[in-house]
C-alpha cells in the first residue's frame, strides 16, 4: 500500500474529543476518526487493525472446531437461535457445537476505554448435551481468546462472574470493575465478588424494646439517634417484579453499613429487571415505608408458600441485638436477633463487596481494580424451549452457554499500552502493515531499491512514497507506529543498503537487500513481539 494513495490524513495535535492517550493517538495516527460521541469511523488503516483481530479470534475459535456464522443483527440472538434450532439442531447426534460471529453492539451508557455508543463484538454459542461439559468448552474459549489477547503484551486479570468467567483489562477508565485478594491473588467482577466480615464478640441477646425514632429518615440518622454503629443495624430494602400489582414483592433485609447487590439478588431468584417497589406494594405485604422490618410480618417459608417474600443477606448472622424497623410510623426496635425474632425465605449472599472488606479464603482485604471486560463467558441457567433427542427419544433441554470479545475493546486496550511519546508502537499481532517503508529522494536507483526491496518482503508493506520532508515521513511513521521502519535513501544505498530500525528501539543498521529477510526474523525480541511475525505471516 503507497501512502500517496492511503485514504485518512495524520494529524500534528491531539484531538479535543480525545479523552485517553490511545484514543488521541489512534485518531491523530488516521486509525479511526469521530463522527458523533462514541460513534467512529475506522479509516483503512484502522479496519486493516479491525481485520486482523477478527483472523485472529477467529483463527482460535475454529482451532477448537467453532463455526462461523452470520445472523442478523436486527433481531435477538435468542430468536434467531429459536428459528434454526427446529431444522438444524433435533438429535443428540447435532451435539455438541460451537457457533461464533461477529456482531455490533448499541450501548447506553457509552461502554469502554474509548466510550462506545456502538461496537463490534465476537459473540459465540456453545451447545452442548451436558452442562458441566458445556461450562468447559466455554472455558476453552475464553483461555483460546486469552492466548490471542496475551501475544498483544496485556496484562489480564481473570476474574469469577456470577455464571461464569471475565477477562479484566485493568485501566482507570474501564467501565467495570473487579475486586481482588493481593494476598491470594483470587478475583471476581464486582456483581459476582464475595467478602467475610469479622466475627463479632460473643454477647448475650436483649430483649426487644421499641424505641421512638423521630425525623430519623435514613439508617444512619437511626444508627446516631439511638447510638449505635451502623453496623448494629438492620436495613430493609424493598424490590418487585414486573408490572405494579402483578409481579413479587420482594424484601431484602441486610446490615445498615451494606449495600444489596441488584446482579445477586436476580440471580437468585431467577428473575432480571427488578425495580424499586412502590409505597403501596410495600403496604400490601404488611411493612410500613421508613420502618419495616421482618419482625412480626407473616413470613412464607418457600418460594411457593404463603407470606412476604423475605430474602436475608448473609450478614444478619454476624451480630446480636440489632436496631431495626418496628412496622410502626416513628418507631424502631432494639434488640433483634436472627433467627429468634423473625424468619427469612432465603438466606444468602446478596450484599456488594468493596474495597476494604475481607477476602472469604484467606481473610485479607479487598482492593479495587476498575477496568474494561475484553472477554467472558457465562451459561445460560434458563431451561428454555431448545430441545434435543437422546438417544431413548426422550425430548431434553439443550444446556447453552455463551461467550464474548470485544475487538474494537482490544484495539483500544493496545493502544493504550503499547505508546511512546512519538505514537503507537503496535505488536505485529495487530500491526495494520509488518513493515513501514520509507523512501527519501527522487533518484531512480533509489526508486528501484525501494521496489526490489518491497519484492523481497512477504509481509505486508506501508510505502511512504509522498514528496514530503523525511522529518515528517519520520514523524508518521513512528506515530502510525508499524513494527520495523525501512528507509531507502542515496545515503543507505550507498552504505550498503536498507536502513532497519524497530519501532521500540533506537537503533538503526544498515542492512543489504539480500539479507533483509533473515535480519528480519533475527530481530531482537521484546515482550510483545511474535517470532517470525514479519516474514511469512501476513494474518
Amino acid at each position: 500500500m503507497r501512502i500517496s494513495h492511503l485514504f485518512g490524513r495524520t494529524l500534528r495535535e491531539p484531538p479535543a474529543e480525545a479523552a485517553t492517550p490511545g484514543l488521541a493517538l489512534a485518531i491523530r495516527a488516521a486509525l479511526l476518526t469521530p463522527v458523533e460521541p462514541g460513534r467512529y469511523a475506522w479509516l483503512p488503516l484502522g479496519a486493516r487493525v479491525l481485520g486482523k483481530a477478527r483472523a485472529r479470534f477467529s483463527a482460535a475459535l475454529e482451532g477448537l472446531g467453532g463455526q462461523a456464522l452470520s445472523l442478523p443483527s436486527s433481531i435477538s440472538e435468542e430468536r434467531t437461535l429459536r428459528a434454526l434450532f427446529p431444522r438444524h439442531m433435533a438429535s443428540h447426534r447435532d451435539l455438541p457445537r460451537l457457533l461464533y460471529g461477529f456482531r455490533p453492539l448499541l450501548a447506553d451508557p457509552p461502554w469502554g476505554l474509548w466510550r462506545w455508543r456502538e461496537r463490534e463484538t465476537l459473540r459465540a454459542v456453545v451447545l452442548h448435551t451436558d452442562p458441566e461439559a458445556r461450562d468447559a468448552l466455554c472455558r476453552k474459549v475464553v483461555e483460546a481468546i486469552e492466548e490471542e489477547l496475551a501475544r498483544t503484551g496485556l496484562d489480564l486479570l481473570p476474574a469469577e462472574t456470577l455464571d461464569g468467567a471475565a477477562l479484566l483489562f485493568p485501566h482507570p477508565s474501564g467501565e467495570a470493575e473487579a475486586l481482588r485478594c493481593p494476598a491470594c491473588g483470587d478475583a471476581a467482577t464486582a456483581e459476582a465478588a464475595r467478602f467475610s466480615l469479622p466475627p463479632g464478640e460473643p454477647e448475650p441477646l436483649e430483649d426487644i424494646r421499641p424505641v421512638a425514632t423521630p425525623d430519623c429518615p435514613t439508617i444512619a440518622d437511626v444508627a446516631a439517634y439511638v447510638g449505635v454503629s451502623t453496623t448494629r443495624t438492620l436495613k430493609a430494602v424493598f424490590y418487585a417484579t414486573g408490572p405494579e400489582g402483578q409481579g413479587e414483592t420482594v424484601f431484602v433485609v441486610i446490615r445498615g453499613d451494606l449495600e444489596v447487590n441488584e446482579a445477586k439478588l436476580g440471580h437468585l431468584l431467577g428473575v432480571s429487571g427488578l425495580r424499586p417497589a412502590t409505597e403501596g406494594e410495600i403496604r400490601a405485604i404488611g411493612a410500613v415505608p421508613g420502618y419495616a422490618s421482618p419482625v412480626g410480618l407473616r413470613v412464607r417459608p418457600t418460594w411457593d408458600g404463603e407470606g412476604a417474600l423475605v430474602v436475608g443477606d448473609l450478614s444478619i448472622q454476624g451480630g446480636a441485638n440489632f436496631v431495626a424497623g418496628a412496622n410502626r410510623e416513628g418507631y424502631h426496635l432494639t434488640g433483634v436477633n436472627y433467627p429468634r425474632d423473625f424468619a427469612v425465605t432465603f438466606l444468602e449472599d446478596i450484599a456488594q463487596a468493596r474495597a476494604g472488606l475481607l477476602c472469604p479464603g484467606c481473610g485479607a482485604p479487598l482492593e479495587s481494580v476498575p477496568g474494561t471486560m475484553l472477554a467472558s463467558w457465562w451459561a445460560d441457567r434458563a431451561t428454555g424451549p431448545h430441545l434435543y433427542a437422546d438417544p431413548d427419544g426422550t425430548l431434553r433441554p439443550v444446556a447453552i452457554g455463551w461467550c464474548q470479545a470485544e475487538l474494537e475493546g482490544w484495539v483500544a486496550a493496545v493502544a493504550e499500552t503499547s505508546q511512546d511519546e512519538l505514537g503507537l508502537v503496535w505488536p505485529p499481532a495487530l500491526a495494520p502493515f509488518d513493515i513501514h517503508l520509507v523512501v527519501l529522494g527522487k533518484e531512480e536507483p533509489v526508486r528501484e531499491a525501494a521496489e526490489r526491496i518491497s519484492g523481497l518482503l512477504t509481509g505486508s508493506v506501508l510505502c511512504d512514497d509522498r514528496d514530503e520532508s523525511a522529518g515528517v515521513k519520520f514523524a508518521d511513521a513512528d506515530l502510525i507506529g508499524c513494527p520495523v521502519r525501512l528507509t531507502v535513501s542515496r545515503r543507505s544505498l550507498e552504505a550498503g543498503g536498507v536502513e532497519m530500525k524497530a519501532r521500540w528501539e533506537k537503533e538503526r543498521r544498515i542492512v543489504s537487500p539480500d539479507s533483509l529477510p533473515g535480519a528480519l526474523v533475527a530481530l531482537p525480541s521484546r515482550r510483545i513481539w511474535e517470532k517470525g511475525g514479519l516474514v511469512g505471516d501476513d494474518s
